[in-house]
């Protein structure tokens, strides 16, 4: 019997722009290094593949949060984390504040974090008693859509938050 993923939500969390700055500077120096060794052509070529290969890397390697549907049952995953969603409790957007002090490991110090830059950060209370993580604290470029996909993939059984 084949089952089939269905996804009801992806979103890989690319780098931010200073990561990115550090590509262009990573350009810049092998331009330079290459230029004054082998001359401008090879030193600009070396330059390129070097940036590209770096971006590459980085948005291959990025973390990738998703909601799929696999054999009856519904996933989260976070990077290489994954949990059935039937044990969030409830999931909320922290505040710009609460954000701050996950970042910081002040608040939360045993939840899972999976924390991007300046992103909003969604926060999951998870009922697993077996689980040593309580919360998991994840980041999003649209945490309704990450929350709506958790909830409406809870189905009817949608715990009070």
């Amino acid at each position: 019997m084949h089952h089939t993923r269905r996804v009801l939500y992806r979103e890989r969390l690319l780098p931010g722009a200073t990561f990115l700055l550090l590509g262009l500077g990573l350009f810049l120096m092998v331009g330079i290094a290459y230029s004054a060794a082998f001359g401008s052509l090879v030193g600009i070529f070396l330059a390129v593949i070097t940036s590209a290969l770096y971006i590459i890397l980085a948005v291959i390697t990025a973390p990738q949060i998703g909601v799929a549907a696999e054999a009856g049952d519904v996933f989260l995953t976070a990077g290489r984390a994954k949990i059935n969603v039937s044990i969030v409790r409830t999931a909320r957007e922290l505040t710009v504040e609460e954000r701050q002090e996950v970042a910081r490991g002040t608040r939360n110090d045993t939840a899972f974090h999976l924390i991007k830059g300046k992103l909003p950060v969604v926060e999951l209370a998870i009922s697993d008693p077996l689980d040593p993580h309580r919360n998991w604290c994840l980041s999003s470029r649209t945490p309704e859509k990450l929350m709506h996909a958790i909830l409406s993939a809870q189905g009817p059984n949608i715990p009070e938050s």
